[in-house]
């Protein structure tokens, strides 16, 4: 099981750079790609293992291999399509995603990326098509600068759920549906996490994005997230989601009642390994349909 793996890992090193390649989170991708497109790694002072291919930088595009994967920051997409993706003659394996906004939406660009002949199979952040032989959802994870508490919180020993559904304080502003509920006083980072852990479900609507950290955060901490996510996050989250509008969320949370039983959530969700081996299979299969 990744969750124990993971547990395991943390167990013996809760580094930064350790945090940031086994916990899912919006750096992910840079953990998996072989080459990467993009300055926000830098600009945030990431740790990237040293054999990844910084394009930018060395503007070496004769060691892009076949079937190497390479990640392309979504504020750079528009240059990489034109300046990488039609000046290469091997299949690659694309994916893209950012920490912040912008995201990508659907264009006459991503279909043409999409449909291009030198991408094997894309793999994206904030998915704008169903997933297919083509095209596959990534999550967005927990926040890298919270990673450690989070850590610290995981390993404690399992708190009993004592609260059903659990109502914390969310940005208001992020999104039009999150004014329909209440703006609750800050607490702070390591506070929530406790609540998460005692909380059997959580309210987790959308804000800049369907995506966001409490997702993730609720369920390696064993509540499931009631979310307004669209339908394409379901390829993500599967049942360890509660999926609903937000009216209904809003009658959720004044009732107290779900008409679910609840049960625990898929805690791998959380676990790099357990999206890396789901990507590198997609991979496989793409390659023996080609050969």
């Amino acid at each position: 099981m990744y969750y124990d793996k993971l547990m395991e890992t943390l167990s013996n090193d809760n580094t930064q750079e350790t945090l940031l390649n086994n916990i899912i989170n919006p750096f992910s991708l840079y953990y998996l790609c072989n080459h990467y497109y993009g300055t926000e790694i830098k600009t945030y002072n990431i740790p990237i293992p040293k054999d990844k291919n910084d394009i930018l930088t060395t503007n070496n595009l004769s060691s892009i291999k076949d079937f190497d994967i390479v990640h392309c920051q979504v504020n750079y997409f528009e240059k990489f399509y034109s300046e990488i993706l039609n000046n290469i003659e091997v299949k690659i394996i694309l994916t893209t995603g950012q920490w912040h906004l912008p995201q990508i939406h659907k264009s006459d660009l991503t279909e043409k990326v999409l449909n291009h002949k030198n991408v094997l199979l894309w793999v994206s952040q904030n998915p704008i098509y169903e997933n297919s032989s083509k095209y596959m959802a990534f999550p967005y994870g927990i926040e890298s600068g919270h990673l450690g508490i989070y850590s610290d919180i995981l390993k404690m020993s399992q708190t009993t759920k004592i609260n059903n559904i659990a109502t914390l304080p969310i940005n208001n502003a992020t999104n039009v549906c999150r004014k329909k509920l209440p703006v609750l006083p800050s607490i702070s980072t390591y506070d929530f996490y406790i609540h998460l852990k005692k909380a059997k479900f959580i309210l987790s609507p959308i804000g800049d994005r369907d995506d966001c950290y409490r997702h993730y955060e609720a369920i390696g901490l064993g509540a499931i997230p009631i979310s307004n996510a669209g339908h394409l996050y379901r390829s993500i989250f599967g049942n360890s989601m509660y999926y609903c509008n937000i009216d209904e969320m809003v009658t959720i949370m004044n009732t107290q009642y779900i008409d679910t039983e609840y049960t625990e959530p898929d805690k791998n969700l959380i676990c790099f390994n357990y999206f890396a081996d789901i990507v590198r299979k997609a991979i496989a299969e793409n390659i023996i349909l080609k050969i």
